[in-house]
């Protein structure tokens, strides 16, 4: 080894003990008994500078189900919990350390944790269950929000080593790497070292099938609830693709492991170098190329850079950047993966749930999701627009290298846009990180006079105005590619002109969806979201007919749903009403409903081919269909229709609907509502996109280049 390479190494292990010392570290011992629901643990904690105070005193928190049996090295007393995140459900304790601890001290605690997996209805659009933790046959689930280990009112990063004692069936997953896994007896012990500091730590068991392979210095696992070599084998294989994709984008994979977790309930979860997957989305062929690597990319944003939630969570938006919108654009579909995302925007989020970006925290509900992921997905999109693919990669490198195991935000992605591409950021960041809204467009006065074009943009939102770089293509006479113009608005209404050397046929405003912006109506086709995401519905539902109670039941869940949200929704009998709505979003429940007007067999059936109209008429008699369309006496509204041959399928239909939102129309089959047939229905023409002259056009739209260019094939 030279003398050079050696000292490099001392300077990197001597600056990554230095990141250590600013962090906690905790070493804990934990003994599990599932039958009884219980855990004891024993934790060495050494604190960093800056936790205790003057007195040597510190506050920390820890779950009201677990007893404190002894403090070594100090002494803790229980203090009242007026903390209201936590106030329900731990205990807040105030810890003083001898002089002599040197910032050290030892805790045991024992308890039950069996926290019930629910699903509240605020939470209902988003399908999962969530428990704060729990103890059961079925698996173990610990994490930050269970409080089974100390929670310091000074948030702490910690570096940590855990071992489990356990029933020897039983297997553990947490973060780090896992260094012994050795069954004596009855029990197994279980040891897992992270010298990465982690913003919390999980302690997921079951009774797993373990799989695994060498991808380089990082070992890839599978742990299935199931034995099943060939599902381990896609997830196993198809990993390696990602780690290199993500590696060259971002930067060296942060951790020596990255494991699929089947969970004992659908979840879809993304923790330090593990994603926690319930048993039905690991078996669905299309969570490869969404869920799949949306979750492994966690293990840089989120999971390798902490987010500091002071300044809001930017972590799900750029993942789902560059995980769900980029596996889209390398299939061509990035510009309907946006407009599917301001659709949401533009029908979940309304002056009263509006916030900044920097207000978000987390997702409970559409309009949150509307805002801390899509928004955010459309912000990054826009700095990509702006400063080009190569500054927006080196970018978001920067930021990963300068932040990696550390709390960031907003503010460090600005400097590191900003030292790369050279560019004072500053009102970008905060037009589109401090205030909320979003800008609405309206293309008017197009006039063309000797291939002169000129043309009117109106903001037309109540907010103020947003500064904008506002794409628009052009369709010459004779040119097989549209003619790209990006004009700069600072003002509500502002007009633009252009020369071209070839007659002007047509122009469109964002026709790929590229700017944050609020959607015209007639801009998109019609979709079950937009009934979703009104302030006001109706629920009609038939008054008489077999499966009457049951589309009662199912309006009462919906209107559940919607009123956990802030939103007004009420139940009506068709008969009872003489026309339906205007002034709301409408669902219209059930067959023989006197409303059903059959549109997707009468207005639409010119849409569908001759294989579909059958598909639709077999649907209609012996399945369920369900649509949305405008409300022909108000186009801002839209009515949906839901329509099945069975209580069981009904039921299905209440449970299911919500995650189907960006699509137009859908067919299912069986009691268990099996999805069969989906797609949109036309939009009408977009106020957005003028034609200028007569002639044939003949440029097309070529999608930009994808951020990544995978090598796989497409899907």
């Amino acid at each position: 080894m030279n003398k050079r390479k050696l000292l490099l190494m001392l300077f990197c292990a001597f600056a990554f003990q230095y990141v250590l010392a600013q962090n906690a570290y905790q070493n804990i011992a934990a003994t599990i008994n599932v039958a009884e629901s219980s855990i004891s643990v024993e934790n060495k904690i050494d604190l960093p500078d800056g936790i205790l105070d003057a007195k040597h005193t510190a506050f920390l928190f820890l779950n009201k189900d677990l007893t404190i049996n002894a403090v070594k090295g100090g002494k803790i007393i229980e203090v009242d919990n007026n903390n209201e995140d936590t106030k329900s459900y731990a205990k807040k304790y105030k810890l003083t350390l001898k002089k002599s601890s040197k910032n050290s001290f030892s805790i045991s605690y024992k308890g039950i944790i069996k926290d019930e997996i629910k699903q509240s209805a605020a939470e209902y659009a988003r399908g999962f269950s969530e428990t704060k933790g729990t103890i059961t046959d079925n698996g173990i689930y610990l994490a930050g929000a269970t409080i089974w280990l100390p929670k310091f009112e000074s948030d702490l990063l910690s570096s940590f080593d855990l071992n489990v004692v356990i029933n020897k069936e039983w297997s553990i997953v947490s973060q780090g790497e896992r260094t012994k896994n050795e069954t004596i007896g009855d029990t197994k012990s279980i040891t897992y070292h992270s010298p990465e500091p982690m913003d919390e730590i999980f302690l997921i068991g079951a009774k797993w099938t373990e799989y695994s392979k060498m991808l380089g210095d990082v070992e890839v696992q599978a742990f299935l609830r199931t034995p099943d070599q060939e599902l381990a084998d896609r997830y196993l294989n198809t990993t390696s693709g990602y780690l290199s994709m993500y590696e060259t984008l971002i930067g060296k994979y942060p951790y020596t492991k990255f494991a699929l977790v089947e969970n004992f309930w659908e979840t879809g979860y993304g923790m330090p170098s593990f994603t926690l997957l319930g048993e039905k989305i690991i078996r669905f062929p299309w969570i490869l190329y969404s869920s799949y690597p949306h979750e492994l990319l966690h293990n840089y944003w989120g999971n390798g850079v902490f987010v500091d939630y002071s300044s809001g969570n930017w972590c799900e938006g750029i993942t789902a950047y560059m995980a769900d919108h980029l596996m889209q654009e390398q299939k061509g579909s990035g510009a309907t993966y946006r407009r599917t995302t301001l659709q949401k925007f533009t029908d979940y989020v309304n002056e009263e749930n509006d916030m900044p970006i920097n207000k978000f925290l987390s997702r409970n509900n559409s309009a949150q999701e509307a805002i801390g992921y899509g928004k955010v997905l459309m912000v990054n999109n826009m700095l990509r627009n702006n400063l080009g693919d190569e500054v927006f990669i080196k970018a978001y490198q920067k930021f990963y290298k300068d932040n990696e195991f550390k709390k960031a935000s907003f503010p460090e992605i600005q400097k590191s846009f900003e030292e790369v591409s050279g560019k004072d950021l500053t009102s970008f960041f905060a037009q589109w990180i401090d205030r909320k809204g979003a800008p609405t467009l309206v293309l008017s006065k197009v006039n063309e006079n000797d291939n002169n074009v000129s043309f009117t943009l109106t903001q037309t939102q109540k907010e103020d105005v947003f500064t904008l770089n506002v794409p628009v293509a052009f369709y010459v006479e004779g040119s097989s590619e549209v003619i790209w113009k990006t004009v700069s608005m600072n003002k509500k209404e502002q007009q633009f002109s252009f020369n071209f050397d070839q007659k002007p046929l047509k122009i469109e405003v964002d026709p790929q969806f590229n700017i944050m912006r609020r959607l015209d109506r007639k801009e998109v086709p019609a979709s079950l979201s937009q009934v979703y995401g009104s302030k006001q519905s109706a629920l009609i539902i038939p008054a008489t007919g077999e499966h009457q109670e049951a589309y009662k039941e199912l309006a009462t869940t919906w209107k559940a749903t919607q009123e956990a949200q802030g939103k007004t929704t009420e139940i009506i009998l068709d008969a009872d009403i003489e026309a339906i709505p205007t002034d709301k979003s409408v669902w219209v429940l059930g067959y023989g409903n006197k409303f059903n007007t059959n549109d997707l067999q009468t207005s639409y059936a010119s849409v569908f081919n001759a294989e579909k109209n059958k598909k639709i008429g077999d649907l209609d008699k012996n399945g369920a269909l369900v649509y949305a369309i405008p409300n022909p006496n108000n186009l801002a509204q839209s009515v949906g229709f839901v329509g099945a041959h069975s209580d069981a399928s009904i039921k299905a239909l209440a449970r299911k609907l919500p995650h189907y939102g960006k699509y137009g129309y859908l067919g299912f089959e069986g009691d268990g509502a099996t999805n069969v047939l989906k797609g949109s229905l036309p939009a009408l023409d977009s106020p957005l996109n003028v034609r200028i002259n007569e002639g044939e056009v003949t440029s097309k739209i070529i999608p930009r280049k994808a951020l990544y260019q995978s090598k796989r094939s497409s899907h």
